[in-house]
């Protein structure tokens, strides 16, 4: 059955394989060019305040090179994977097999209907895991001097959400939950075209649903500290009159989900005075004097493996959910 099921499916392997190939050609070809230009720039080997000017122009040549463009394509790659995984993989698998019928030699042999369908989902969660955990991999150890650069100037490179997902074991369980969804949909579908319709959106809303719902296991930081003028960033104006304060963040190398100017903790977004001969030349000085208070909520980039582990245990979760669905469900529909 092992074997059957592997014939069935090699070609969908063949092409996924090819396919990340061109990209690890790619990410092989443009190696070295990374390397040799954080040299260039004296990144690589840089000591002290030297480092944030060498990180600097490191990220600027990455920007204009091919090395650049290849990192965009492995970030593509990387989102557009799940649900490629789930529409070419997952869908078809069961249903095409259900929509002409040829499941009736396995099942009027010796193999069990839960025998079959879960030989199918080993098969292809495996080639989804090594194939998404074999990008991520490459792609992660690729951009190691990149997201290097990124730290060492205080960005929120790999905790926010369009790096996130690229990174790490997280992809893992994107690829594993959209084969997932891609097998039940077409179980219960019966039908290749509405099960690859339907993956399609799921996995879809599933990456949208998860950048949403991420704070939720990130376990985000609430600070609320007195705005003072250093802290002050940007004071925006309409007429003359102060229409919104921000401040700066306190850990710049976060992923930012609210950062507000208040009177209260909790209350209302501060607008700014009405007076606006209270505010010339500059309102930073004033403001620092009135008792504001700056409100934030952010998941700090030391957290990242952190919450790579939680989304994938989750995602694992889901998958392991709807792969016993599946079971069930065949086991109580008809022939």
């Amino acid at each position: 059955m092992t074997w059957l099921a592997w014939r069935q499916f090699r070609t969908q392997a063949i092409v996924g394989a090819a396919c990340l190939a061109v990209l690890f050609g790619a990410l092989l070809f443009t190696w070295w060019q990374v390397r040799g230009l954080a040299v260039s720039t004296g990144y690589t080997g840089c000591t002290g305040n030297d480092c944030q000017n060498a990180a600097d122009s490191f990220l600027d040549e990455i920007e204009q090179s091919l090395a650049g463009r290849v990192q965009l394509a492995g970030v593509g790659a990387s989102f557009g994977l799940p649900a490629l995984v789930g529409v070419f993989w997952g869908a078809p698998m069961v249903a095409r097999e259900l929509e002409t019928g040829t499941y009736r030699i396995a099942w009027s042999q010796t193999v069990s209907r839960r025998r079959w369908l879960l030989v199918k989902l080993s098969v292809g969660g495996l080639a989804a895991v090594l194939v998404a955990g074999a990008l991520s991999l490459a792609l992660t150890s690729w951009a190691q001097p990149i997201d290097d650069a990124h730290a060492t100037l205080a960005h929120a490179n790999l905790i926010t959400p369009l790096v996130f997902s690229t990174r790490g074991v997280v992809p893992i369980g994107y690829a594993t939950l959209a084969f997932a969804i891609g097998v039940t949909a077409g179980l219960m579908l019966r039908k290749t075209l509405a099960a690859t319709a339907v993956t399609l959106a799921l996995v879809v809303a599933t990456q949208i649903g998860a950048v949403e719902l991420r704070p939720l296991i990130a376990d985000p930081v609430h600070r609320v500290t007195a705005l003072t003028a250093e802290r002050a960033n940007m004071v925006a104006r309409m007429n003359d009159v102060v229409t919104r304060v921000e401040g700066w963040p306190s850990e710049t190398d976060s992923w930012e989900l609210s950062n507000t100017i208040v009177t209260t903790p909790g209350g209302p977004e501060y607008r700014g005075p009405t007076d606006q001969e209270k505010c010339t030349p500059d309102c930073r000085e004033w403001l620092g004097a009135q008792g504001l208070l700056q409100e934030e909520r952010y998941v700090p980039a030391r957290r990242f493996w952190l919450v790579q582990w939680r989304e994938l245990g989750v995602l694992l979760t889901l998958t392991a959910a709807l792969s016993l669905i599946s079971l069930w469900w065949i086991r109580r529909r008809p022939a």
